[in-house]
């Protein structure tokens, strides 16, 4: 299947928009033109939000060229054209205004975050090095406070999987409302808020739990829907996440819509 024509051409179809997809442009498994395939045979709107970040080289987005040939690709399919960007990796902030013209929006995820010695943590760690694995409440804070930080500083739309617990606190206390206690739920809600950033409800990883999008929907946040597809399985793959929305009373009207924020 080739493109659809310039995309200026096409409407999003009718129903759920997944706005958080990856192909083989960087560490998915489907090039651009079977995601496309996929979504339409799903019914589903994408938004193709593939990692830009100098963080993996041989496998991401990772330089000016890079992204522009990235987002010249996208531009020839029926898609939003987005990006997922790092919170520790500054190439978010260093893109010429003729390149951050040409997204409809942008994620901004967590994929590391700073400790106070400048050394990064990642939410994935399945162990706590030391000295945090005697204070994983400290560290649990620090991650928390990384988070509004990003959400209050980056040039985004979206927070993508931004509840994502670390495994080796959930190994010490599974109860993912235990470690977001009600006041950590609170600072992360305020500051979506004042930001006006999206926050994405991952099909991929379930999350944010319903205690918070519940907070989130009652204080006037804003959302989104993003299966993180990867793989054919995942790729507009939106159950998770409109039950969860549902649960939580959150309706079409409190979701991001791209093509709004254009106007």
């Amino acid at each position: 299947m080739n493109g659809s024509g310039p995309r200026t051409e096409w409407e999003p179809v009718p129903g759920p928009q997944d706005l958080h997809v990856h192909t083989t442009m960087s560490d998915g498994d489907l090039p651009l033109h079977r995601v496309v395939e996929i979504a339409r045979e799903r019914g589903v709107t994408l938004g193709i939000a593939d990692h830009i970040s100098t963080r993996n080289t041989a496998r991401f987005v990772a330089t000016e060229q890079a992204l522009a040939s990235y987002l010249d690709a996208l531009e020839k399919f029926p898609v939003f054209r987005a990006g997922e960007f790092c919170w520790c990796d500054p190439l978010w902030d260093r893109l010429p205004e003729e390149l951050r013209a040409r997204f409809d929006y942008r994620v901004g995820s967590n994929h590391g975050f700073w400790l106070p010695d400048g050394s990064m943590a990642s939410p994935w760690w399945k162990t706590l090095p030391a000295p945090w694995d005697e204070r994983p409440e400290e560290f649990m804070d620090i991650m928390v406070h990384n988070l509004c930080d990003l959400v209050r500083t980056m040039s985004v739309e979206i927070v993508a999987h931004a509840t994502l617990t670390p495994p080796a606190l959930l190994e010490l206390e599974p109860d993912v409302t235990a470690w977001w206690s009600g006041e950590r739920e609170d600072r992360f809600v305020d500051a979506v808020v004042e930001s006006g950033i999206a926050i994405e409800i991952s099909n991929r990883y379930h999350l944010p739990h319903d205690r918070l999008l519940r907070k989130a929907k009652e204080a006037g946040a804003r959302f989104s829907l993003g299966s993180d597809g990867h793989t054919e399985e995942q790729v507009a793959r939106l159950d998770w996440a409109v039950d969860a929305a549902r649960r939580a009373g959150i309706t079409n009207a409190d979701l991001f819509v791209p093509e709004q924020a254009r106007i």
